[in-house]
């Protein structure tokens, strides 16, 4: 049988509604595709700087045998003091406005937090002195617990 030329602009029309359905779909597809990829680079990316600044505090106490956790303005810092040519030297390693961040000075000089290197951002890092000379380290993946080189073990990754 032969189709009317209504019946094959119908049969077009319909085609290209079929089309544009298909279209769409697979560009909402690739859009929240690309959103999803993006969400989770983020939450990997945070997750790696939390790793990054985990491990550099644990090499850092590890070279040290004097370390302490301390304030400074309202602050919890960690301290850790070394002595060279016969005067003592502080470098404190704290966050600061959205960034870890480490400051090195001689012993009793006045410093101001703003005044330290940033070293990477990441969204919390605490310090807490437990018992035996632990030192706890805090971020929003995990906690670690070290002992200071000076007790000669490691550091013990919890949680």
């Amino acid at each position: 049988m032969f189709k009317t030329k209504s019946q094959n602009r119908v049969d077009t029309v319909f085609v290209l509604m079929i089309f544009c359905g298909f279209a769409i779909s697979v560009f909402l597809v690739l859009i929240l595709g690309g959103s999803t990829y993006q969400n989770m680079n983020d939450i990997s990316q945070e997750g790696q700087s939390e790793r990054i600044v985990m491990s550099y505090i644990r090499t850092k106490i590890r070279n040290i045998d004097d370390v302490t956790v301390g304030q400074v303005d309202n602050t919890t810092t960690l301290e850790l003091k070394e002595h060279l040519a016969g005067r003592t030297f502080v470098t404190i390693i704290y966050l600061y406005d959205g960034w870890v961040r480490e400051h090195f000075h001689e012993l009793g000089r006045d410093i101001r937090l703003g005044d330290g290197v940033p070293i990477i951002d990441v969204d919390a890092l605490d310090f807490e002195a437990i018992d035996s000379g632990l030192i706890r380290v805090s971020t929003n993946h995990g906690d670690m617990i070290i002992l200071p080189r000076s007790g000669r073990q490691g550091g013990l990754l919890v949680g």
